[in-house]
């Protein structure tokens, strides 16, 4: 059983930041490929820059708490979580853990294929820091959690990937852990393996008193499991509050429009020092007059019009739009910089950028439009599904050979204005 703690935290995370060194940009002619290897030859390298996955992140997390990690897709929570497990290291600052490390960051890794499920019980516990006693202690308890007692001798490559996720999140729930951090399990598997998988995660603290640090992007979940949350936001903690209070504030930007409702940004959290905002949105689907539509259909052009406000002087900035399913999967993403859609402002200054995507290729469903307002060497704004749109069905259907989502997000072809 995990270890007791009569004082203190559990986790101390003190001014933690973690940057990668990026690309600058990609050569594009021949000479430019040969000039950046001739000084790689020469012991140079390429133009890079420097991007910040987390800045300036500070908490401490009690024992027995279950805290979320609330945000968007890359704000930053999955590399929190791996600076805790050891993963990877901090760029600054620095994180204390008070007892044993229990990780489903990526449930399933170190399964091989070739072996039966019982074998790969072994292996996996091994994998994620199980030692093979502990194993044949639960090894009765894992199985019958996982559902798979059938095919436990049948190799993993003939597992649905269903059944493999049951197993592997099964022998990873049942790690004799202080702490344990659960990234993003619940995006697979069905209703009820999890609802299994979150009364599970909840009787570890309930009745085994151990910590949790759960991020999902199932606000319900985390509403209903943890006791506190953080929101983040481009690497940052924007609030620290309960976690109904932290869901709101999320879902405050999830406001369902009408296509012909423009939103107001300015409530949201975010941070207060940039030179410039995202303050308005509207997305409408258009005829080829621009005139806006009742309903927005599976081949049409999709108008999102953005105020972007300046409180500086800002030049040659680009805005990204990032269009997601109801699940949280990319479907859409363009950046007006590939349009030569520059944004300069004074400060004061107000410009509506426009984006026409023109024959969006998407089912019918619901989804919800995120931004990034940056230049080339600062971002300045990030706000995740601060709106929200419905795509109807179409009469002309043949939506079979339309992707519901793909592995990531497609440029469909777009026209910029800024005005």
């Amino acid at each position: 059983m995990p270890t007791s703690y009569s004082a203190g935290p559990a986790l101390s995370i003190r001014d933690v930041g973690k940057s990668y060194n990026v690309a600058n940009r990609r050569a594009t002619m021949l000479a430019e490929s040969l000039a950046e290897w001739v000084s790689r030859a020469r012991g140079g390298s390429a133009k890079s820059e420097k991007f910040w996955a987390l800045q300036e992140v500070s908490c401490e997390v009690a024992h027995g708490e279950i805290l979320g990690l609330v945000g968007r897709n890359g704000a930053g929570k999955s590399t929190l979580l791996k600076i805790i497990a050891g993963v990877t290291s901090p760029t600054t600052g620095e994180v204390d853990v008070f007892g044993r490390i229990g990780s489903m960051l990526e449930v399933g890794t170190g399964f091989h294929p070739e072996l039966t499920g019982r074998e790969n019980v072994f292996l996996n516990g091994a994998f994620i820091g199980m030692r093979r006693s502990e194993i044949r202690a639960r090894f009765d308890e894992i199985v019958e959690f996982s559902g798979v007692e059938s095919f436990l001798d049948v190799p993993i490559k003939r597992y649905s990937s269903g059944m493999a996720v049951r197993l592997a999140f099964s022998v990873a729930a049942h790690l004799d852990a202080d702490i344990l951090l659960v990234d993003e399990v619940l995006a697979v598997g069905d209703q009820a393996f999890q609802d299994k998988c979150l009364g599970k995660i909840r009787d570890v603290r309930q009745r085994e008193g151990r910590t949790v640090l759960f991020v999902s992007h199932n606000l319900a979940a985390v509403a209903s499991l943890c006791t506190r949350a953080l929101l983040l936001s481009a690497g940052r903690v924007i609030a620290d509050a309960s976690a109904s209070e932290i869901t709101r504030l999320y879902s405050a930007g999830v406001a369902m429009a009408t296509t012909t409702d423009e939103v107001d940004l300015t409530p949201l959290p975010r941070n207060k020092r940039s030179a410039a905002q995202c303050t308005a949105i509207q997305v409408s689907a258009v005829d080829e007059l621009g005139v806006p539509l009742d309903s927005i259909m599976p081949g049409a052009t999709v108008q999102v019009t953005v105020t972007v406000t300046a409180t500086g002087s800002v030049s040659r900035a680009f805005l990204g739009v990032e269009i997601m399913d109801e699940r949280g999967r990319p479907a859409i993403g363009i950046s007006t910089d590939m349009a030569d859609g520059w944004i300069s402002l004074d400060a004061g200054q107000s410009k509506r950028v426009t984006v026409r995507l023109i024959d969006v290729q998407v089912r019918p469903g619901v989804y919800t439009v995120g931004l990034i307002l940056t230049t080339v060497s600062e971002r300045l704004d990030g706000l995740d599904a601060v709106v929200r749109f419905e795509v109807m069905p179409s009469p002309d259907a043949g939506y079979d050979r339309w992707p519901g989502w793909m592995a990531a997000a497609y440029a469909p072809r777009f026209e910029v204005s800024i005005g």
